[in-house]
């Protein structure tokens, strides 16, 4: 629940931000908009598709699986690690 909090603090700052500096919003609210969009981008790494009864065990269990998969593959999203010039297979 504090997690939710902050991205909706953060989400809120940036609508004020647009409100208040318009026209030149897109500018001089980017550092919020960025900030906003990790921040969305490591929630959902955290309690994305754990569903509506999730606990602590399961984000726990996610976490040691994502940290495993990077182990052996790399950051998420890059891609597997190749093997002599080739992408590995999936067995």
């Amino acid at each position: 629940m504090v997690d939710n909090e902050i991205l909706a603090i953060l989400r809120q700052r940036f609508e004020d931000c647009v409100l208040y500096e318009q026209p030149d919003h897109e500018r001089k609210c980017r550092s919020l908009l960025d900030t906003y969009e990790k921040a969305a981008e490591n929630w959902f790494i955290k309690y994305g598709d754990l569903g509506g009864y999730a606990n602590a065990k399961t984000a726990y269990m996610k976490q040691k699986h994502r940290m495993i998969w990077e182990r052996r593959h790399g950051p998420v999203g890059s891609g597997m690690k190749t093997v002599g010039g080739e992408e590995a297979a999936e067995h």
